[in-house]
């Protein structure tokens, strides 16, 4: 709910900083004091269009802050598609629009996904406008847009007036109001699931249908390229071991005359060398007898002959391993021209032919996980028919829903001076269905008796509105998605009785969220829980405008300057004592 605002050098209230409670707060004062500039200035801190004239004449700038107490748990039922859209009083209604916002998912879900902090349980939002028309905004210190303002606020607060932009004409805020009170969450979520799931498959089918003969052109020039890669596909290693083996065959004769050479020089010939340096070790070994100090030559020369001797041993075994092969050598020649033929085919290098073999399998693999034509006919025709058992339900409830909240609306404006009024709920069918199933909801309207009920947007006026907008607040009054509800001079146009039952009504509402109401009427006032006066005053030939929270005494002034007028009476007083004692009863 909303816990405080603060306003600064806006239009013509220099300073004000006001606390409000829980429970129903009626702002009050002369014609022109400034109250509806209150309802401005939240306006304006919820993302409202944001006008140079709003900033106080001689002032820099204007400031606004609101800060704000977070539900302890989502206000609504999160859905993939939005059902609300944001408050923009300045905006016109768009039935088709459907914003992801705050009251789509509650405002700390909604403040959690946009990466804004709210460990204290709180929001603060404050914006500020220069004399140029520029603004700022800033959600918790941070900064944030106009359009991130406008989604917040939707979850926050909403403003019902006749001047104000009203969620009431928007068919997806019908349509959400029907399934919060048929109390169709469920139903809804599967809905919207189930449509997504059948244009998913119908979406496939199409793309089967348009590139049905390319994809069987593409699967058979990849099986075409697998079955000549496979028989030849080399890994880089396999090609590296394939070329040393092709050059150990065609040079076998030439290693083989070599080793034979070396192992006659080393160990096998007249005069090897092994066996010269044998004796020399030997000698030298006879010698350090007499000279110890040949030792150290002697050594090395000997580890030389045990290096010789292990390399003569590997170059046996060597010679052993040669062979002149020439059928194998034509086998090897030919499976590298088959491959380095296969490499130019497809502009590869030989190393690189087997990971285009591994991405031709993988490309045959996701082709046939598309299915076939029928299959793909046989998922869209399941899904389908999950879709339209789910819609039929939804519809259902609808139908029961929609009668109830006709019946009890039309009852509650008939004590609101809409005596030969009639609230009708429409359910148009949509024959090809939709994300939200298979009807439009639109609210309608029959001002007087044999008059056709049409859509509120074309028929009410705006005070017979804003009483429809509190007849259905107090309706559904708990299932209502907003913690925060303004009503801006709901009261226009009525009086007497229907104005005291315009109070109980605001009243009620009050009991389960905070409500704020800007009323003329002293019968509407006296129902406040809680009593806000706004007070104009000249300073340097300026109007500003002060704004001051009433004791018990002062509620009974109040009321009383709004029964009489100028002239304040002992029984003008009475009578407002009257009023307020009769509406705490």
């Amino acid at each position: 709910m909303l816990l405080s605002l603060e306003v600064r050098d806006f239009v013509i209230v220099e300073q004000a900083a006001i606390e409000f409670e829980s429970g129903m707060t009626v702002l009050t004062g002369e014609t022109g004091a400034g109250k509806s500039i209150l309802i401005d200035a939240l306006g304006l801190v919820l993302g409202a269009r944001a006008e140079a004239g709003m900033v106080r004449s001689g002032a820099e700038r204007a400031e606004v802050s609101a800060l704000f107490a977070l539900p302890q748990s989502a206000l609504s039922k999160p859905s993939e598609v939005s059902d609300r859209d944001a408050f923009s009083p300045d905006s016109d209604p768009d039935p088709q629009e459907d914003q992801q916002d705050a009251a789509a998912v509650g405002p700390r879900a909604w403040l959690e996904a946009q990466g804004f902090s709210n460990e204290e349980g709180t929001v603060l939002l404050r914006r500020s406008l220069d004399t140029q028309g520029r603004s700022r905004a800033w959600i918790n210190g941070r900064s944030a847009t106009t359009q991130q303002l406008r989604a917040l606020g939707a979850g926050l607060l909403d403003i019902h007036g006749q001047h104000a932009h009203q969620t009431l004409l928007r068919a997806g805020t019908q349509r959400t109001l029907i399934d919060d009170y048929a109390d169709a969450s469920e139903w809804v979520k599967q809905v919207s699931q189930a449509w997504k799931t059948w244009q998913d498959c119908e979406s496939a089918l199409n793309e089967w249908a348009t590139r049905e003969e390319a994809l069987a052109q593409e699967r058979e020039a990849l099986q075409y390229e697998r079955d000549d890669l496979e028989p030849i596909s080399l890994t880089p290693q396999g090609w590296q071991d394939l070329q040393a083996e092709h050059s150990r065959l065609a040079h076998a004769s030439s290693l083989l005359e070599s080793t034979q050479w070396g192992l006659d020089r080393l160990s096998e010939g007249d005069d090897d060398v092994l066996s010269q340096i044998q004796m020399l070790v030997q000698r030298l070994t006879d010698l350090e007898t007499i000279d110890p100090s040949l030792g150290g030559p002697r050594a090395l020369i000997q580890s030389a002959v045990i290096a010789l001797d292990e390399a003569v041993s590997d170059l046996r075994r060597y010679a052993h391993g040669i062979e002149c092969d020439p059928g194998r050598l034509a086998e090897v020649e030919d499976h590298m021209q088959r491959v380095m033929a296969c490499a130019r085919r497809y502009r590869i290098n030989p190393d690189q032919m087997h990971e285009r073999l591994t991405a031709v399998r993988a490309r045959l693999d996701a082709l046939e996980m598309q299915g076939s034509r029928e299959q793909l006919m046989k998922t869209r025709d399941a899904a389908r028919e999950q879709y339209n058992v789910c819609a039929k339900q939804l519809s259902q409830s609808r139908k029961e829903a929609a009668d109830r909240l006709a019946l009890a609306v039309t009852s509650t404006i008939h004590d609101l001076a809409m005596s030969d009024g009639q609230f009708v709920v429409q359910m148009h069918p949509l024959p090809s269905g939709s994300a939200h199933g298979n009807e439009q909801i639109e609210f309608c309207l029959s001002a007087y008796k044999g008059q056709t009920p049409s859509p509120l947007a074309k028929t009410a006026s705006g005070g017979e509105l804003s009483r429809i907008s509190l007849a259905i607040q107090t309706v559904l009054a708990q299932v209502s998605r907003t913690p925060t509800l303004i009503f801006d001079e709901v009261d226009t146009g009525i009086g007497g009785r229907v104005a005291e039952i315009v109070g109980r009504l605001l009243h009620q509402v009050g009991r389960r969220c905070q409500v704020m109401c800007v009323t003329h009427l002293p019968q509407v006032a006296a129902w406040a829980d809680h009593h806000l006066t706004v007070l104009k005053e000249s300073t340097d030939g300026a109007p500003i405008s002060h704004i001051k929270r009433l004791d018990e005494d002062g509620r009974v002034d109040e009321v009383a300057r709004m029964l009489g007028g100028v002239a304040i009476t002992t029984t003008t007083l009475q009578h407002a004592r009257e009023l307020i004692a009769a509406s705490a009863d």
